[in-house]
């Protein structure tokens, strides 16, 4: 199997196990209870499609991540070979970009732009098929606010927020300005900054220093809140907080209210 997609596997698997990974989520009495709903729920593929796990299957998940980490989740056999998929993981990479970037673009104008992108022929994949993957996407944010509220901690550690933003700019010795992003993070019961650093550019390796340095004096997170930037929302973050054990959420856009405070601190 290609280690890609045995990487992909693997998120998915942690993706299905992480909310449980430091305790029971509120609402749930049991793990088995919490991954009755996950089972009922269903998971999102790396094909797009939405399948359903048992229970026992998603213990079996939780066990193997408990003796091995995230090298547990990774098959070993590649499991669909010689299965068509019509949108692979490249492509929806790229429809995930261009609906973040533009939320109220319809799956009829992605479609023109990725046939213009050249990613597809104008043939090759039908509107429909890209409206239905879109619809699911949507379907997994839309319940993000609810499991938002649910994780809300009352310790250090627990949820750490992150941000960037313009700050001032700087003036070199040549007279020239340049612009200057600020990337901070902050703890969400004691409000205290756990990480800040300054940069002339505003990615995703910039982003992981600050992490890092984080991460060496505080410790690691329970959980990561970013917005949909492509400095946060990436496969390398996915994989990042597979490695460390941490959980992942992304504010719906347009409602970043639960880093509001991350804005107030950088500006």
């Amino acid at each position: 199997m290609e280690d890609e997609h045995k990487q992909d596997l693997g998120l998915m698997r942690y993706a299905a196990i992480s909310p449980v990974l430091n305790g029971v989520p509120n609402g749930y009495n049991t793990l088995k209870s919490y991954f009755e709903y996950v089972s009922k729920t269903g998971i999102k593929h790396p094909d797009g499609s939405l399948r359903h796990y048992s229970v026992n299957t998603l213990l079996t998940w939780y066990g193997a991540y408990r003796r091995e980490g995230f090298d547990g989740l990774m098959p070993s056999n590649r499991s669909d070979r010689g299965i068509s998929r019509k949108i692979d993981d490249d492509l929806s990479e790229r429809i995930r970009h261009l609906k973040t970037k533009y939320p109220r673009l319809p799956a009829t104008a992605i479609h023109q732009q990725l046939v213009t992108d050249g990613a597809i022929k104008k043939d090759e994949l039908s509107v429909s098929t890209v409206n239905r993957f879109i619809n699911r996407l949507d379907l997994k944010e839309s319940g993000s606010k609810d499991e938002m509220r649910r994780y809300e901690k009352e310790h250090i550690n627990e949820v750490w927020y992150g941000d960037s933003s313009v700050g001032p700019y700087i003036t070199d010795n040549e007279g020239k300005k340049h612009k200057v992003y600020i990337i901070a993070l902050i703890d969400d019961a004691s409000r205290f900054i756990t990480g800040v650093g300054c940069f002339y550019n505003d990615t995703f390796v910039n982003l992981m220093t600050v992490l890092k340095s984080a991460i060496s004096k505080y410790g690691c997170p329970q959980m990561l809140s970013f917005d949909n930037g492509s400095s946060y929302r990436n496969k390398q973050m996915d994989l990042l907080a597979a490695r460390i054990g941490t959980t992942l959420h992304y504010c719906k856009p347009y409602t970043p209210t639960q880093k509001s405070y991350v804005k107030t601190f950088i500006m």
